[in-house]
């Protein structure tokens, strides 16, 4: 499998530039003509909350004469009120290489029955450089206020021939009419991929005809129309926006040209594709026999006397010695050993061939991440693959590392990675492997606490977090602990906090442990002879992620989670319970996850329970709303109070 050359194109593109039409002839709506009547819309019948709808969405997809993708883009959009002011700015990013042609843009709103154009002039249009290899075009619609119709068209290099742009059926808000036109020549094997909840109404497949000098040849149009799109809306506990998001996908399978071979660049299964990455430059032989790295391998195993230790102190090696810096190509394990920092696919491979140098069977793993999106299990397409990671066998036992990221236990994903199967790289016996957690996201909290007859509390709180907690809150405050202090003693300004010690955090395997100090008088209420308080002073639950009548989408966790709260309460001398929360236990469909709650009294002290465990990493919508109710009653449950009465 190779990529083709622009020369073996060559011949069609003057043929191309003769079957291209431009976007003002197959626009359904022309540039700036706006009636009266557009203004009628006042709301999307289906979502009356939009701010704003898009009137019309249209894309072609051509070639021009330098065999440059060209997108043809025609946008018009409705503010319905101010909470979309924003759509009046633009910004439409593209290669330095490219430029932007014929933009045209205007406002439009209705004064006194008549339509007023402001058009958007050339001047206040501006190019900025992003990167070194982007830029993008920027301007601002004038005259936007609530009834404003903004339209704009233009023309724009985008994706390659390779890969052709991927066209979005939905927005953040809604659209009325989506529409996408792709003319291909016949000499060009499109694999196309559709995916989201919305499923295009109408489809059309044409053949028109095309010509350079006395050739003809065909040219495949397809044209892909939806109407009254919903808003896309990210729901809580959601995968990734690219997973569920409707849009279609093309990619070059395969090319044949006249008088050539057909040349195939996407494999017909994954196997293949797999073999072909093992048997090449960057995962095949390199991962073998480098004996620059036996010193390393014998240092880091000193003192190890099984297999697993052996593996474990390797990849502990690679990750505290091995630095991700994006800006470094180390071109070869030699120079990346030295450098010692490099991207993180070869950080990984570096722990693979340290493996296999020291005797054990290490092989890549290619894989999604969450946020880019699953796997398409039927098209092996090499670029939904976005980071390799580390396979090392221990006989039966098997262990899936990233040495690229610092705050990874050992034999222990990156939840960024936990998505669905990684592509095992080989060159026969192909599989795939799991990826799923195994740890959980656990935290507990455990409070030794005195209340007074004023309605006092103070005592300790040790909050211990293990696993993917750990993990969690290791990415996010290990360089910032007196800002999370910080942050934690304005979200609690009603108490008094005389100590708050962290500790753990920089024991990577170990869990991390909060213990804190305080008093306050903001959570109990004394009334008289009676005094009310919730007995969980840190750690309740007080929203509910899922507030939506129904859900589209599966929830997504991530990991298997779980909270427990002990709180160990010491009530005031002369007092009594005289009302507390009764027991309660709920339980998921399918052991999917439990709440357990229980308050008891023994002599002087009131003991408070809470365990909360999600036990599936995932949820389908129609059990949408068993996890609502649940969380619901974890809520309602929470929130209730004890009362004390004073003893006669």
């Amino acid at each position: 499998m190779r990529v083709p050359e622009k020369k073996n194109i060559s011949v069609l593109i003057f043929a191309m530039l003769i079957s291209v039409t431009a976007v003002g002839q197959n626009s359904p709506l022309k540039f700036g003509k706006i009636e009266p009547s557009d203004f009628e819309i006042s709301e999307f019948q289906l979502d009356s909350s939009a701010g704003a709808i898009v009137i019309l969405e249209f894309g072609e997809t051509t070639f021009d004469h330098d065999f440059r993708i060209v997108l043809e883009n025609h946008i018009r959009i409705k503010i319905l009120n101010s909470s979309e002011f924003d759509r009046a700015n633009v910004t439409i990013p593209m290669s330095v290489k490219d430029d932007i042609k014929g933009l045209k843009a205007s406002t439009f709103n209705l004064v006194n029955g008549k339509v007023i154009e402001s058009e958007v002039n050339r001047k206040d249009v501006f190019t900025e450089s992003v990167t070194d290899e982007v830029k993008q075009v920027k301007f601002t619609f004038p005259e936007v206020k609530e009834g404003s119709i903004i339209d704009y068209v233009y023309t724009i290099n985008y994706g390659t021939w390779s890969s052709l742009n991927t066209w979005y059926f939905q927005r953040s808000i809604p659209i009325l009419h989506s529409e996408y036109k792709v003319s291909l020549p016949e000499y060009f094997n499109y694999i196309k991929t559709q995916s989201g909840y919305v499923v295009p109404l109408d489809y059309s497949r044409s053949i028109e005809s095309g010509y350079y000098k006395q050739a003809e040849f065909s040219l495949n149009v397809e044209k892909f129309i939806a109407k009254n799109v919903p808003a896309f809306k990210v729901e809580p506990y959601i995968s990734s926006q690219a997973d569920y998001i409707s849009k279609i996908k093309f990619e070059l399978a395969g090319t044949r040209f006249p008088n050539t071979f057909v040349e195939t660049y996407i494999h017909s299964t994954h196997a293949q594709l797999s073999k072909e990455y093992a048997e090449g430059e960057i995962y095949g032989k390199r991962l073998l026999q480098n004996n620059f790295l036996d010193e390393d391998i014998e240092k880091a195993t000193q003192g190890a006397t099984t297999n697993e230790e052996k593996i474990a102190n390797i990849y502990r090696f690679v990750r505290d010695n091995y630095e991700v810096d994006l800006t470094v190509m180390a071109e070869g394990l030699r120079r990346l050993h030295s450098l010692r920092k490099a991207y993180p696919y070869e950080i990984n491979c570096l722990l693979i061939a340290m493996y296999n140098q020291a005797g054990f069977e290490a092989k890549p793993v290619m894989l999604s991440t969450v946020e880019n999106g699953k796997i398409n299990p039927t098209h092996p397409i090499p670029r939904n693959f976005n980071q390799t990671i580390c396979l090392v066998k221990d006989g039966e036992k098997e262990y899936l590392l990233d040495a690229s990221k610092k705050h990874l236990p050992f034999n222990v994903l990156d939840k960024s990675s936990l998505n669905g199967s990684g592509m095992v790289i080989t060159t026969d016996n192909f599989r795939w492997v799991e990826l799923k957690p195994n740890i959980k996201n656990i935290q507990a909290i455990y409070s030794n606490l005195e209340l007074d007859e004023n309605g006092k509390l103070q005592g300790s709180v040790k909050k211990t977090l293990t696993g993917y907690e750990a993990i969690t809150f290791r990415k996010n405050h290990s360089l910032k602990l007196k800002e999370y202090q910080e942050d934690f003693a304005n979200k609690f300004s009603n108490w008094e906090i005389q100590e708050h010690e962290i500790t753990g955090v920089d024991e990577i395997e170990k869990p991390i442990l909060e213990n804190i100090s305080f008093e306050t008088d903001n959570i109990a209420e004394s009334m008289g002879e009676i005094i009310f308080f919730n007995p969980i002073p840190i750690g309740q639950t007080k929203d509910n992620p899922f507030k939506s009548d129904e859900r589209l989408f599966p929830i997504y966790f991530g990991t298997p989670i779980e909270e427990v709260i002990v709180n160990r309460i010491k009530i005031p001398e002369g007092y009594i319970l005289d009302s507390a929360p009764e027991q309660m236990g709920v339980a998921l469909p399918d052991n999917g996850g439990s709440f357990i709650y229980s308050v008891q009294h023994v002599g002087d002290y009131i003991t408070l329970s809470s365990k909360i465990s999600i036990n599936n990493v995932e949820f389908q919508p129609e059990q949408y709303f068993y996890l609502k109710e649940f969380f619901s009653q974890i809520i309602s449950k929470q929130a209730e109070q004890i009362v004390l009465k004073k003893e006669l």
